[in-house]
């Protein structure tokens, strides 16, 4: 009895790890196309296309983005509720670049991120199981810092 025991034992830590979610697993990418780019928020990322840098003290940045709550008044919204639908945007045919928010450092984009209305450029609604604000501010910045004349059209 004391080997069945034993034998049981090992079996039942040997299943764990194997039963676990896997902790340290990367987060799923998420990736936006917009026109012929496709930008691909990558936070871990050592060497992003765009550092984007949310500075809402910035006397001047490039960007005043406002978050709305409501979809009706945002110039661009993001909506996202499905956490892996086995299809990603990443596997795109175009140019890949990727996005990371900064804290300190060079930044290729500087943007204020506010509820407030006061002198935004741009409303912004999120509501995402993957993306936070800061993030989606990031991916929009981005878009609008690569397009040639600063309009963003998203490809569907």
């Amino acid at each position: 009895m004391d080997r069945l025991q034993k034998t049981l034992i090992l079996v039942l830590v040997a299943g764990i790890p194997a039963a676990a979610p896997p902790f340290f697993a990367a987060p799923p990418s998420f990736c936006f196309t917009a026109g012929s780019v496709t930008y691909q928020v990558a936070p871990a990322t050592a060497l992003p296309d765009v550092r984007v840098r949310i500075d809402n003290a910035a006397a001047k940045p490039d960007l005043r983005i406002q978050v709305v709550d409501a979809v009706e008044s945002a110039d661009f919204a993001l909506v996202d509720d499905v956490v892996d639908a086995g299809l990603s945007a990443c596997r795109s045919d175009g140019l890949l670049k990727t996005v990371k928010v900064v804290g300190s450092g060079t930044a290729d984009v500087t943007i204020s991120l506010s509820r407030e209305p006061a002198e935004a450029d741009l409303k912004l609604f999120v509501h995402s199981a993957r993306l936070g604000h800061r993030d989606a501010a990031a991916l929009l910045a981005a878009m609008r810092h690569n397009a040639p004349n600063g309009q963003v059209a998203a490809s569907r």
